[in-house]
């Protein structure tokens, strides 16, 4: 994986994202942070919305806000304009996400919001159509991306722990755990990229994949299946890991790759569990995990072990794993990694 590409470029990037995002919010943009916070505690529900990467980061404030009082609803923006539009009342405010700020669908679903439901906007670009409508606009800052989404989502993730922590009023995403988080990024970009030279040649003969993870876990395989397709051209889908359990493991075997998503956590368990019987059925298995999961040695089973952090950051070093394996089986297949042949970065129409 010795090739340069504006992929990898943009991927080694993230750290460098990470640390100038936090140093923002903890300083000229905290008051916007916790005016967003404020706004959010006010209303009864927050609806968020959002296509692809953005809406696959919405699942980080549902599961940190649906444990308490608070009710977050993560919508794809596309079925919320279309079917969904009636759930939309004064009672709510809603969290548009867009990297570019001008997705055909987020914005028609922010147009189409009650004249008095506030609107807060996460964006890359504070000049876009998207900017333009919100009450509050929280800027990604992650400057101009090319390829498929890589420090832009990490940047959404990290805004959105930033978000959750200042409605709370909590410090799961503090400075240190940010720059801690961004530290290990560094290293571990080298760290798996070694361990795709060393997967692909042994595991690679697989046809299309599978992403699984529960909580935390989920987000990365929800990303992780949709830069895989971008990236190779590879039919991949994500799934949570009880879903996965509910009819699809029965295609396991040797053409389906199968990425588990186990941090340690409450369901880290169940996750190994079924890393290991993927691998039994004869799935090559790639298990992303840490130190302090137990896990069983045995054939077609692949085990990355990152770096303990909070279940809750767990994404932010796990979705590694599908960016750099993305970009070795694209090199493999003789296509750019990150280079999209047939659609364009953003998605102006429906």
């Amino acid at each position: 994986m010795t090739a340069k590409s504006t992929f990898m470029d943009e991927v080694r990037e993230q750290p460098a994202v990470l640390r100038r995002l936090v140093d923002a919010y903890e300083t000229g943009l905290a008051p916007r942070l916790q005016e967003a916070a404020e706004l959010v505690r006010s209303n009864q529900i927050l609806v968020v919305v959002g296509m692809g990467s953005s809406h696959f980061a919405g699942e980080i404030l549902v599961q940190r806000l649906n444990q308490t009082q608070l009710k977050v609803i993560n919508r794809d923006a596309s079925e919320l304009y279309h079917y969904q539009r009636g759930m939309l009342s004064d009672n709510m405010v809603m969290l548009a996400i867009s990297q570019s700020g001008e997705s055909a669908e987020t914005c028609l679903a922010a147009e189409a919001r009650p004249e008095s439901m506030p609107l807060i906007c996460i964006t890359n670009d504070e000049q876009s159509r998207l900017a333009g409508m919100g009450d509050i606009v929280l800027p990604l800052l992650a400057g101009q991306e090319e390829g498929t989404s890589s420090k832009t989502f990490v940047a959404t993730m990290a805004l959105l722990h930033l978000l959750a922590d200042a409605v709370l009023d909590e410090s799961v995403f503090s400075a240190g755990s940010a720059s801690n988080i961004a530290d290990l990024l560094e290293e571990l970009t080298e760290t798996i990229a070694e361990e795709v030279d060393r997967f692909l040649p042994q595991f690679g003969d697989f046809h299309s994949a599978a992403f699984a993870g529960r909580g935390p876990g989920l987000v990365s395989a929800l990303q992780g299946a949709l830069i895989t397709q971008e990236m190779t051209q590879m039919p991949a889908a994500a799934l949570s890991a009880g879903q996965f359990r509910h009819g699809p493991i029965e295609a396991a075997g040797p053409h389906l790759l199968t990425i588990v998503f186990a941090p340690s956590g409450r369901t880290a368990h169940l996750l190994v569990k079924l890393a290991r019987d993927s691998a039994a059925f004869g799935s090559p298995t790639w298990l992303v995990t840490d130190p302090s999961v137990q896990v069983p040695s045995m054939e077609s089973l692949f085990v990355s072990q990152l770096p303990q952090v909070k279940e809750e950051l767990s994404p932010l070093l796990s979705i590694l794993v599908p960016e750099l394996l993305g970009t070795g089986i694209a090199e493999r297949k003789g296509l750019e990694p990150g280079r999209l042949q047939r659609i364009s970065k953003v998605t102006r129409s429906e």
